[in-house]
């Protein structure tokens, strides 16, 4: 099995504004038939940011698994053919991840050729208002192999999953042939509750936040062939206007699939009534991406045999993204802004391209590269759209929108933690200061570039004491020249500036830097006593090595 295979048919992935997290809840869908005589394979990928990471996953209000992980390591828990859901009632086998620092979780479930795999969003991305589709898969495949239309798929299934330790009372609405039902139900804390969907299109209202599963255990990809399915559903909320629906090599035919809560009209045709499912034909994906607008707020799928792709709203651009791709035929389609599509960067390079293609009728140029284990794109002055796809053996594509990692751009990269600041009322002199860093495991704080001046100056204009503070700024005894003591033992030259008029004083009179009054830098001697200002460096995913899985395989086997 590919070491990280993140999608097969129906995927969602990615559409918040970011997709770690420390809190996460999902369950496992039945995977073709639990009389299936092939033996299930139910995992969970978990993958740290942070050193010492603890993990800790429950099931049933038992605690089954405790782990530490290490930047970057990715830990594999196997689960038992028990936690998968295959009987329409209520359950307390969902399975619930916590952990101390920032993880990206990502499930996969497999029997025999039938693979689904899908990132689980974080509970924050979660919410309370649902409007889940009925995919009329039936309607596509009879008009691609001219054919009358087969029976319908009525194996369709809806997971809700209460995600807070707290009762749940959820109102379910379902429309089918112009009719209306609604029944509700109340789910304890972390229960769920799995029914048939019927045909019929959804609508969840809950009074605390849920999980929404949309799953169906064998999906036609190909005649007499199939294949699991499984879309952990977005909130409404989290929906859009504005979609670039990429271009995928290799797709011959498409249909796109609206859902809204009313009428929507697109290039001035009424395209979508309420409550319908109908699929749209979308031939033109062969000359290249293509811009859509709606005239209200839908989520949109591209639909093609074998592949059910969830598009990410341009609401949703982000300025960098994580991917975790393992085959050779892997690629990333990256869309962005036109004017600024020379400055996308993968890692920490510039992407170079010449391959780009405009959007028509928009500001956006879309490129596909080839790309496989894991990176991070990113632009530092725009927002952008990531999907990443892989192939099956059969050549079918599976992919989706790229885990965000941060919405708003920054020139540095991939903000994994902002800069600290730290003062206190104490005043001490510059050698005590560097010391008092040091001793909370921070440094006194050196501005060397415009921006850290600024990040420096808003934290110090919240603090009401004396505003004359040290900063990690001092002549050398040597050269007499200035240069940033970073730490114990590490020192760079200074690049940037900010003395106020007069400064900098003659060596033999001061040999340390300080911030005064108006933010600018004096020089000081050093046995002065003012303030420190103490600080941490933003840590940027750039910075981090992402390991291969870990070796170890934690079987989580008795039944809670």
């Amino acid at each position: 099995m590919l070491f990280h295979l993140l999608f097969m048919s129906l995927v969602c992935l990615g559409l918040s504004v970011e997709s770690y997290g420390k809190d996460f809840i999902t369950a496992f869908p039945e995977n073709i038939a639990n009389y299936h005589p092939q033996e299930s394979s139910n995992t969970l990928q978990i993958t740290a940011f942070y050193s010492d990471t603890t993990v800790s996953i429950t099931i049933n209000h038992t605690n089954v698994f405790n782990g530490k992980l290490q930047s970057g390591q990715t830990k594999v828990v196997h689960f038992p053919k028990y936690v998968e859901q295959y009987q329409f009632t209520r359950s307390f086998y969902s399975i619930r991840i916590n952990s101390s620092k920032l993880i990206v979780v990502l499930l996969i479930s497999q029997r025999g050729d039938s693979v689904q795999s899908n990132f689980v969003q974080p509970v924050k991305n979660l919410g309370k208002l649902y409007s889940i589709p009925f995919i009329n898969y039936n309607q596509m495949l009879a008009s691609l192999y001219n054919t009358a239309e087969p029976l319908a798929l009525r194996n369709w299934r809806c997971i809700i999953i209460n995600a807070r330790n707290i009762m749940n009372v959820i109102s379910i609405q379902t429309v089918s042939m112009n009719a209306q039902q609604t029944f509700n139900f109340t789910l304890s804390p972390y229960e769920l509750y799995q029914f048939q969907t019927n045909g019929s299109e959804i609508k969840v209202s809950s009074s605390n936040t849920v999980a929404v599963l949309l799953t169906h255990p064998c999906v036609e990809t190909t005649w007499c062939d199939c294949n699991m399915v499984m879309n952990h559903v977005l909130p409404e909320n989290l929906w859009g206007q504005t979609f670039v629906v990429p271009s995928v090599k290799n797709l011959n035919s498409t249909w796109l699939q609206m859902t809204s809560t009313t009428n929507v009209m697109l290039r001035g045709q009424n395209i979508r009534n309420s409550n319908s499912s109908d699929l749209i034909s979308f031939p033109y994906l062969e000359s290249g991406p293509q811009l859509i607008t709606a005239s209200n707020y839908v989520s949109i799928r591209l639909i093609s045999p074998g592949l059910i792709l969830e598009l990410m709203p341009e609401s949703m651009f982000a300025a960098c993204y994580l991917l975790q791709m393992n085959s050779t035929g892997a690629e990333a389609l990256i869309i962005a802004e036109t004017a600024s599509r020379a400055d996308v960067y993968v890692d920490a390079n510039l992407l170079s391209s010449t391959d780009w293609k405009t959007v028509a009728n928009s500001n956006y140029s879309s490129v596909s590269v080839s790309l496989n284990g894991t990176h991070i794109i990113w632009h530092p002055a725009s927002r952008i759209g990531v999907y990443m796809f892989e192939r099956m053996e059969s050549g079918i594509p599976y992919g989706g929108p790229a885990v965000i990692l941060n919405e708003d751009p920054d020139r540095d990269g991939c903000m994994a933690d902002p800069a600290l600041y730290k003062t206190t009322t104490d005043v001490m002199t510059w050698p005590e200061s560097h010391d008092y860093c040091l001793n909370a495991t921070l440094q006194l704080s050196t501005p060397n570039s415009a921006r850290a001046q600024r990040e420096m100056t808003r934290f110090l204009l919240k603090d009401g004491g004396p505003r004359y503070f040290w900063i990690g700024l001092r002549r050398s005894l040597l050269t007499l020249e200035w240069y940033w003591k970073n730490g114990n033992n590490s020192e760079y030259s200074v690049n940037y500036t900010k003395w106020a008029d007069g400064h900098q004083e003659k060596p033999w009179k001061t040999l340390c830097a300080s911030v005064s009054q108006d933010f600018s830098w004096k020089s000081a001697p050093c046995c002065s006593k003012m303030r420190p200002v103490c600080y941490k460096k933003a840590l940027y995913f750039s910075d981090l090595t992402f390991d291969s899985l870990d070796n170890h395989f934690y079987i989580v086997s008795r039944r809670v």
